[in-house]
């Protein structure tokens, strides 16, 4: 008899495992069918394509058309700007799909779509491995609902060709590799190789990655070694080492690319951006940045963050490894404040930020349930809800309602306006759309003309106008910095056609 009741437990063990796997493959195809549906309906519409992801975008179409890795205007090839904000692992995925299905928008925006299903996963995986599924499951959701009121978030994100989502993704990958190298010790040393060289790809990726990546992989080598104690030399030191090294092999690459003279060129004019936008040290700037980061998950981004570092006090592996992410999203933090304070530059620390949000939230609902403070337990519920469906809403009305301007004022060029004209723009999208000849305000004046319009700078002076083009196409970059005289506009130009926020004009003036 008792033998019989001792094996019984059993089949109810087994019973309840089934159960709690059925529920967390239930919920993870859930949020797979979400995640699709806001990253592919009206793909190429919806958020409208602009000046950002259309620079980005000249450089794989001038490397299929022309097979030279670089921006392109109508005097020639331009080896600054794009060629170095965003790196060769998202230029050369879109230089294969324009290979394969031709120079699109949509082919692009699908190379991006690719990343943030390898983003999503990877940040299941490592939540889930140090918190488990439920608490995985909250992160990749507040991460889908990583937008404001005002400005966008990871799906936005992730339907458009920068480098964040992609950079994410590698840095998530890394990450990843980290907390496998700490907690399999078995594994430490095939893992932490792999870490090093996915943080190295997310360096490449986006180039800002370095100011917060390597510093705080030292950091954390530096804690391990004096307080933690829990990994070897191997996860101390293969990581930085092979990021730093990945880093090194591409700034080589470009160095015999561009030349001893034109890398100092890029390098001169990388120095202005970072005065310009990377460090600004201007107090109101900051405080814009403050008001967004106390916006983001409904307030609970800076108590998610410092309960993180709470948690990471036991000296213990997993502490070790669930801080990697945290510290990362304290340090860009720490930077975002000092910056411009473009929502884009904390998009890192948001997403990382949602892993310790959620793992707060998790852990609050637990604790007031177990002091039986039910009604409590079920308002914080509620409001994390409310805290994610509002942005959901919000991504939702975005993703369906798509914004054709672009692909009109495009049309009619095509049907319109010879190519081999010269059209002065500073519309670099419109450059992916059509193939005529633009050409585009330099870039050395992108910095000064942003600074003036979001710091309230000094005017920036541009002559494109004197050359006396024959068109010029206005739309919300060139609305935003002001860039063209609008007494020369009116005095030599007349509009032609509109399709709003573009406008084309034709020379009237001998």
């Amino acid at each position: 008899m008792s033998e019989q009741l001792s094996v019984r437990p059993a089949p109810l063990a087994a019973s309840a495992v089934a159960a709690r796997r059925s529920r967390e493959w239930a919920t993870v195809l859930a949020l797979a069918m979400l995640a699709a549906a806001l990253a592919l309906v009206n793909l190429p519409y919806a958020p409208p394509t602009w000046f950002d992801e259309g620079s980005h975008l000249h450089v794989p179409k001038t490397l299929v058309r022309h097979g030279v890795y670089a921006d392109i205007s109508s005097e020639g090839f331009r080896y600054f700007g794009p060629t170095i904000g965003v790196g060769p692992t998202v230029m050369l995925p879109v230089a294969a799909a324009f290979k394969l299905g031709g120079v699109g928008l949509i082919q692009a925006r699908l190379v991006i779509v690719a990343y943030l299903a390898l983003a999503l996963v990877a940040l299941y995986v490592l939540a889930r491995r140090l918190y488990g599924w439920q608490v995985a499951t909250l992160a990749v959701l507040l991460a889908l609902a990583s937008r404001t009121l005002r400005f966008e978030g990871m799906a936005e994100y992730g339907r458009q060709v920068l480098g964040e989502v992609p950079g994410m993704a590698l840095l998530l990958l890394g990450l990843l590799g980290y907390a496998a190298a700490i907690l399999r010790p078995a594994t430490a040393r095939r893992s932490s190789l792999l870490a090093g060289l996915a943080f190295g790809l997310a360096l490449v990726t986006k180039n800002q990655f370095v100011l917060i990546v390597l510093p705080a992989l030292a950091l954390l080598a530096l804690l391990d070694r004096v307080y933690y104690r829990s990994g070897n030399w191997w996860v101390r030191l293969a990581p930085p080492v092979i990021a730093v090294a990945c880093f090194g092999i591409w700034i080589v690459v470009m160095l015999t690319f561009f030349g001893p003279d034109g890398f100092a060129a890029n390098l001169a004019k990388t120095r202005q951006a970072a005065g310009g936008a990377i460090f600004v040290f201007d107090p109101e700037a900051s405080l814009r940045a403050a008001r967004y980061l106390i916006q983001v998950y409904g307030g609970l981004l800076l108590p998610g963050l410092a309960y993180g570092l709470w948690r990471a006090r036991a000296r213990s592996p997993w502490a070790l490894a669930h801080l990697a992410p945290t510290l990362m999203a304290v340090l860009w933090i720490g930077w975002f404040v000092t910056s411009l304070g473009w929502p884009r530059y904390a998009f890192p620390a948001v997403v990382l930020g949602a892993m310790p949000v959620a793992l707060l939230a998790h852990d609050l609902f637990r604790a007031l349930l177990a002091r039986r403070r039910t009604t409590l337990a079920w308002l914080a519920a509620g409001y994390l809800a409310l805290v994610m469906l509002v942005p959901l809403a919000l991504t939702t009305r975005v993703v369906l309602n798509p914004r054709y301007a672009a692909h009109e004022m495009a049309a009619y060029l095509n049907r319109n306006v010879p190519q081999d004209v010269i059209v002065e723009t500073w519309e670099p999208e419109m450059g992916v759309l059509t193939d005529h000849n633009y050409h585009y305000v330099p870039t050395e004046l992108l910095d000064p003309a942003v600074r003036r319009a979001w710091l309230d700078g000094p005017p920036v002076r541009y002559d494109g106008l004197d050359t006396r083009p024959p068109y010029v196409l206005l739309g919300p970059f060139s609305a935003y910095t002001r860039i063209y005289p609008d007494d020369a506009l009116a005095r030599d130009y007349q509009v032609i056609y509109t399709a709003e926020p573009y406008t084309l004009l034709q020379r009237s003036a001998p």
